[in-house]
């Protein structure tokens, strides 16, 4: 399935016209989003490719996130891919509350490609170990902050809460993953 993503209307593009992610989830509990960037890509800032490992404040450049929760539970968490292939994975208990960085994960694996007008980041997560993601409902956002090398800052999401951006607010969780119970 794939969803187009909203721009935030305080954090607009220049160069970027539009961010889309197709997911697929299946009963193994293997998640793939597959991001994709459109417009001009030349002004597109992104960091270079380095060892794909763990790595925090990935979100303060051009970042793909998800955040995943089971329907009407607090504890959720958030995955950060960068362009990098750097990742992070955080555990919360509630809104922005009770930070930690589960153990369990392997590392996801990231590709990408890129052309004149489209730049893709692909991720395949492994939630099958992951705390919380046992449930057989699950709602994920998917977000992305785009910076062109203009500095802009682009904030994009399935969806928005009203005022100030915030991808971990729950309201921003609009997709239903659907796949089998472990």
């Amino acid at each position: 399935m794939t969803l187009s993503l909203i721009c935030h209307p305080d954090f607009p593009a220049e160069a970027i016209s539009a961010v889309e992610v197709e997911i697929s989830f299946d009963e193994s509990r293997a998640l793939v989003l597959n991001y994709s960037v459109f417009g001009e890509i030349s002004e597109l800032e992104v960091v270079e490719q380095t060892e794909a490992k763990r790595t925090d404040y990935l979100w303060q450049k051009t970042c793909f996130e998800a955040f995943i929760g089971a329907a009407g539970e607090e504890p959720y968490l958030e995955f950060n891919l960068s362009p990098s292939t750097e990742w992070a994975v955080y555990a919360f208990e509630d809104h922005r509350r009770g930070m930690r960085n589960p153990d369990l994960m392997a590392d996801p694996k990231i590709s990408l490609s890129e052309s004149s007008a489209k730049y893709t980041l692909v991720a395949e997560l492994d939630l099958r170990e992951l705390p919380g993601m046992e449930s057989n409902c699950l709602q994920l956002a998917a977000t992305a902050v785009i910076e062109e090398k203009n500095g802009r800052k682009s904030l994009w999401a399935l969806a928005h809460p009203s005022g100030n951006p915030d991808f971990h607010n729950r309201d921003c969780f609009v997709h239903q993953l659907e796949g089998a119970a472990p």
